[in-house]
């Protein structure tokens, strides 16, 4: 790839699985020789992590004119080949870019199974002669696209990658463990953002049904998010809340891995779900739903079990299963590990840089 220029923009405040891939392809395409500039929120937590190459700036509305006037400036002075919009809300100004620079690609990754048919401004975004593609993360989102009108040769699958540890520090594990008050219990783990969308309701409920039966277990619960609180307070009205642990953000996330036995992620919408692959790289067997991109990453029976969204009863006795039964929980991790490998950042990045050649040559 000859000499180019790649602006990514991503608007978001929290530190989620999309400001991860945008920072993770952004890095590797500075490995590989190529220009890249990652201007994100100036008020959003990708901000504050150190990297090279970044840009902040105060972002408020897709709208908001201060901001677009700032990004046509960039572009300007830059002189940008590629302009690659990693969230609904950066999308729009890259679009006035299209307007003042007609020769200037533009990339957008679409990480999310919601229809973009909500209005008449959201469908108009993606069905338009600007956007040169729409790269969609997983089978799941690219089938939404489509049914919502983008043409299927036109949305490439590009899946989510994880740069996968070259190093975990086992010596924390046993003191982070016994912090968290889970040393000598079977753990069930889960790593996500507190929203609607991941339900972790359901994951509570299937939890309290398995403490009826078991005195064994605990639930580890990472993250945090908008319904932090919210969640925190429902769990208090069950039996099983003193075997849950609610950790808030961590970044040792691969040495909290160590401490699960199992991973659940009981989400009703998803568009791949990389934390499954960050599991399924530390050869935890995975309980899931059925929902969005997750069975592309989960084989049932395989290296996991995935149950219907919602699907309490199935949650539990899949929970159940897996802890009585070693034999089966050592097969499903090293199946785990294994498919894991098809979802690295490396890939992920090679993909991209074909992509941008792609679009460039036209």
């Amino acid at each position: 790839m000859g000499r180019v220029k790649v602006l990514h923009i991503d608007t978001g405040r929290e530190w989620r699985g999309g400001q991860r891939q945008a920072l993770f392809l952004h890095e590797g395409l500075l490995g590989k020789g190529i220009e890249s500039r990652l201007l994100c929120n100036s008020e959003g937590q990708l901000y504050q992590r150190e990297f090279d190459g970044k840009t902040g700036l105060p972002f408020h509305g897709e709208l908001n004119p201060v901001f677009v006037r700032q990004v046509l400036r960039m572009v300007r002075d830059e002189q940008f080949d590629i302009i690659h919009s990693h969230d609904a809300h950066a999308l729009t100004p890259t679009l006035f870019v299209k307007m003042f620079y007609k020769d200037v690609r533009l990339v957008h990754t679409r990480r999310v199974d919601f229809s973009v048919n909500k209005n008449r401004f959201s469908r108009l975004k993606y069905t338009n002669k600007w956007v040169d593609s729409v790269v969609a993360i997983s089978k799941a989102v690219k089938n939404v696209l489509v049914e919502d009108g983008l043409d299927a040769d036109a949305v490439p699958i590009i899946n989510s990658g994880v740069r996968f540890p070259e190093h975990v520090e086992m010596s924390a594990i046993e003191q982070t463990a016994s912090e968290l008050g889970v040393s000598g219990f079977k753990v069930i783990g889960n790593i996500s953002n507190f929203a609607d969308h991941k339900d972790h309701k359901t994951l509570i409920r299937a939890f309290d049904a398995l403490c009826q039966s078991r005195s064994d277990v605990k639930l580890l619960l990472v993250g945090d998010g908008p319904l932090y609180d919210e969640i925190v307070e429902f769990s208090r009205t069950l039996a099983c809340f003193d075997r849950i642990v609610f950790t808030g953000h961590r970044d040792d996330v691969y040495e909290l891995m160590h401490i699960m036995d199992l991973f659940s992620l009981t989400s009703t919408t998803e568009g791949l779900g990389t934390t499954i692959i960050d599991a399924l790289y530390m050869g935890l067997p995975v309980v899931a739903t059925r929902a969005g991109g997750i069975p592309e990453l989960v084989q049932d029976g395989e290296n996991g079990f995935l149950a219907e969204i919602k699907d309490v009863s199935a949650i539990t006795g899949f929970f159940e299963k897996l802890l009585e039964d070693t034999a089966l929980r050592n097969r499903l991790s090293e199946n785990a590990r294994n498919s894991a490998e098809n979802f690295s950042d490396k890939r992920m990045v090679e993909q991209y840089i074909a992509l941008y050649e792609q679009v460039l040559a036209v």
